[in-house]
């Protein structure tokens, strides 16, 4: 396989930072995961501010992931993880 090393570098940098968008994802979701299992066993309503909170939070990540994917140098992708808006509960 022939490859440039510009572009293994590229690679490796885009897939390192949607990995950590997903995992920064991942640990602002968990606190919440339950009201969405409660939801699913039991029927029981969550709360329309963690309902928002999640959905604010997955699009953020899915905007992120998307922004990072079109970079083509290291520089938008810096700035791309410098305008990253995570939303708290």
């Amino acid at each position: 396989m022939e490859d440039t090393e510009e572009k293994l570098v590229t690679r490796g940098l885009k897939f390192g930072k949607i990995a950590e968008v997903k995992h920064t994802a991942n640990t602002l979701l968990a606190p919440t995961d339950w009201y969405v299992i409660r939801k699913y066993e039991n029927d029981v309503i969550m709360p329309s501010n963690v309902v928002d909170f999640r959905a604010e939070v997955k699009a953020e990540c899915n905007r992120l992931e998307t922004e990072i994917t079109a970079c083509t140098t290291v520089e938008e992708l810096i700035t791309v993880m410098e305008n990253a808006s995570w939303n708290t509960l």
